[in-house]
């Protein structure tokens, strides 16, 4: 926990005046004392569970299912911010599309440009796209896809739409990478996603169609900006 030694040893002396803990000498290690806590102090931080999971009970209960859900995303993402960057490449799982995920990349589109300008532009372009493939969705297109990941927790951090350009040409579209993920990894995972697909639905080639420089995913060879980069029959 990081906890000074000096104000750690005053914490568990004040806890043994109280009688919350029972120090002893370590038989194995002289240098060493093993601390228990008393039945005391058992029962008193059962007392604190039962009213801190009294008082979120209470909190909770006036939220719909819909409110509890998105905020436990909210909390995976706070975690997601705050946490300690891995080392290496992180684990996460690609799925479908769900209730509120188109919303959300949209609004990712607009955050993660820097001037208001470029925000207006981007939620009209992101907004647009996403009302095409919505439709094609409903009207049961064939060869279409879309993929959030998810890191533990739930936290969504990139996505991405694929849809036809013609019938053998594929397209990646809204493409993007959370900017406390990138750099491990999962750009090059969705990617490989979506050629994986193109290839078992019989595309023969993959565009990736960007509006905005993504600096980041420059260096997955299938974007650039308002461009086609081709290579038939595998991923560019």
């Amino acid at each position: 926990m990081g906890l000074d030694t000096g104000y750690l040893s005053r914490l568990i002396t004040n806890f043994q005046k109280l009688g919350l803990v029972v120090r002893t000498r370590n038989q194995a290690d002289g240098c060493a004392h093993l601390l228990t806590m008393t039945d005391e102090a058992k029962t008193a931080v059962d007392e604190m569970n039962l009213h801190i999971s009294a008082e979120t009970s209470t909190l909770l209960e006036r939220l719909m299912s819909g409110e509890i859900e998105q905020l436990t995303k909210g909390m995976a993402d706070i975690e997601r911010l705050l946490s300690p960057l891995p080392n290496g490449a992180v684990d996460a799982r690609l799925r479908s599309p769900r209730g509120g995920d188109f919303g959300w990349m949209i609004e990712r589109h607009v955050h993660l440009q820097s001037s208001e300008r470029a925000q207006l532009t981007n939620e009209a372009y992101a907004a647009s796209v996403i009302a095409r493939f919505l439709g094609a969705m409903q009207a049961d297109t064939p060869r279409i896809a879309y993929w959030v990941a998810e890191q533990e927790g739930k936290a969504r951090v990139e996505a991405a739409l694929f849809s036809a350009e013609s019938d053998s040409q594929a397209r990646i579209e809204l493409l993007f990478v959370e900017p406390s993920a990138r750099g491990r990894g999962l750009g090059a995972q969705l990617v490989a996603a979506c050629t994986n697909f193109a290839h078992g639905a019989g595309y023969e080639n993959v565009v990736c169609r960007m509006n905005v420089v993504h600096e980041d995913l420059c260096g997955l060879s299938l974007c650039a900006p308002s461009s086609s980069l081709r290579r038939s029959n595998r991923a560019e």
